[in-house]
């Protein structure tokens, strides 16, 4: 496969992955599209009128910046979007732009690491959860400090939250302060 640009390693274990599990991938850009009705065009039409049913006016729309860095699609127009991120890389701005815009298409977040490949992968029917709705709809608020056991604070954190984790009343979690702006949890 050609790349438009330099693969990452763990866009690479990614791509492996995929290529094992579809018929085609294609790397997207902005201007993929076009190499996609070229080099495609009837799974292309496929997809495109599979798009349009999950409501988007045109798969041409889709892409844009913050487009997933993969698009797998079988010849029968079956699909799916893939962004991959590797240890320590999170969501850019158009990123999350991207996937609130287009959460009802077929879309995926994988984290790869490269002693382990794929980790983790967060799918689109779980996107709200993870909090990607307009900015005038997020979800904030307050909560208080209380003491708890062994010097240990206790804060209760959003329902969201709670849910990206998958965390359920009595779990325990790890925590590391990255800057004074960012607290990492991490399930046991």
């Amino acid at each position: 496969m050609k790349e438009d640009r330099k693969i990452t390693d763990t866009e690479e274990i990614a791509r492996q992955v995929i290529e094992s599990n579809w018929d085609n991938v294609l790397r997207t850009t902005p201007l993929a599209i076009e190499k996609f009705e070229e080099e495609f065009p009837k799974a292309c039409e496929i997809v495109n009128r599979k798009v349009r049913e999950e409501g988007v006016e045109d798969l041409g729309n889709v892409f844009r910046p913050g487009v997933p860095d993969f698009l797998a699609f079988n010849d029968n127009g079956e699909y799916r979007f893939i962004e991959v991120k590797g240890e320590g890389d999170g969501l850019r701005h158009s990123q999350l732009n991207w996937f609130r815009d287009f959460q009802d298409i077929e879309s995926e977040i994988w984290f790869t690491d490269s002693n382990e490949g794929i980790t983790e992968k967060m799918d689109s029917s779980k996107l709200e959860a993870y909090s990607l709705k307009k900015p005038e709809t997020a979800n904030t608020g307050n909560s208080e400090v209380k003491p708890g056991e062994k010097g240990f604070l206790n804060i209760q954190i959003p329902e969201t939250l709670a849910a990206v984790m998958n965390l359920e009343p009595g779990d325990k979690v790890s925590w590391s302060v990255k800057d004074r702006s960012l607290l990492e949890l991490d399930t046991d």
